[in-house]
């Protein structure tokens, strides 16, 4: 996760899922494992009391990204499209308000608006 080039603005985040289910994480902003299930958390006990593993996973960061964010950046941040809008009435169904503003945008990028 990045939202320039620095270093210190780029967040490294490893995720394992076992059926579409996010099971364990590494996440580089808390600094070790984290589960999110009962055998996520088992998993992420296991992984924090490896210190190479834990070592690895910090140097991730910068070996990883701080190599490919350049590229990442130039691929995605840089582009962009305008957003179309649009703006209608309407009367809700199951309301008691009269009418409602409904505002609808499409076809823009970076999809963050």
């Amino acid at each position: 996760v990045f939202n320039s080039t620095e270093l210190k603005d780029i967040e490294f985040i490893r995720s394992y899922y076992y059926n579409m289910m996010e099971v364990v994480r590494f996440d580089s902003s808390v600094g070790h494992y984290v589960g999110f299930t009962a055998f996520g958390v088992k998993q992420a006990e296991h992984f924090n009391n490896i210190p190479g593993q834990l070592a690895a996973m910090r140097a991730q960061k910068e070996t990883y990204c701080k190599n490919n964010v350049g590229n990442d950046y130039n691929a995605a941040l840089t582009k962009s499209a305008q957003p179309y809008v649009t703006i209608q009435s309407t009367t809700p169904l199951s309301s008691h308000h009269p009418a409602m503003l409904v505002c609808s945008v499409y076809d823009f990028y970076p999809k963050q608006i």
